[in-house]
């Protein structure tokens, strides 16, 4: 998560971002992680265009 966070920096607008990692997340493909990664941020409106 955290690579995908920094991954994700430089167009996040300001704030302070929390992310909790749940057990499911060792299940999880990296590619559906990183789809959801970007969804949320997304429907957060936390990524600045």
């Amino acid at each position: 998560m955290r690579a995908m966070f920094c991954e994700f920096s430089d167009s996040l607008k300001d704030g302070t971002y929390v992310f909790v990692a749940k057990v499911g997340i060792f299940e999880t493909s990296h590619e559906k992680l990183h789809n959801d990664f970007k969804k949320i941020l997304s429907r957060a409106q936390a990524i600045s265009s």
